[in-house]
């Protein structure tokens, strides 16, 4: 049972993380009416910054969270944010001859996105300031 329960969380999830990104990606791209993935570049960068917070509340909380990891993190977070867009939007950005734009977002893509798993994960999991180590 407990398969399928969690099948059903990361499905459930999923599809809420997709329409998440379906809606946002067509308000970030109204909002901005420019030739970059702005909205895919947006929506990878706070799904980084919402997998470090998540993350990092289970190591601070210290117990195990696998249903809910499973509904928030492989699901909701899988659907929401999009590695195969971001790859076709390098990749048409390339063959529609804008060679530095797709370097500079696939740079953006990595650095900030990483950035903002380290940043979430910092929130949620500060340094102890007696030892220096991770909490």
């Amino acid at each position: 049972m407990g398969y399928v329960i969690n099948a059903a969380a990361v499905m459930i999830g999923g599809a809420l993380g997709a329409l998440a990104r379906f809606r946002m990606d067509a308000a970030i791209t109204h909002a901005f009416m420019i030739n970059f993935p702005v909205g895919t570049l947006c929506i990878n960068v706070l799904g980084g910054l919402l997998m470090g917070l998540l993350q990092g509340a289970m190591k601070r909380s210290g117990k195990p969270f696998a249903l809910g990891y499973n509904l928030l993190g492989t699901g909701f977070l899988g659907g929401f944010t999009t590695f195969s867009h971001f790859s076709l939007d390098v990749f048409d950005l390339w063959r529609g001859g804008q060679g530095g734009l797709a370097a500079l977002y696939a740079f953006l893509s990595l650095a900030l996105c990483i950035g903002a798993v380290w940043l979430g994960y910092r929130l949620m999991c500060p340094r102890r300031a007696a030892t220096g180590t991770a909490a």
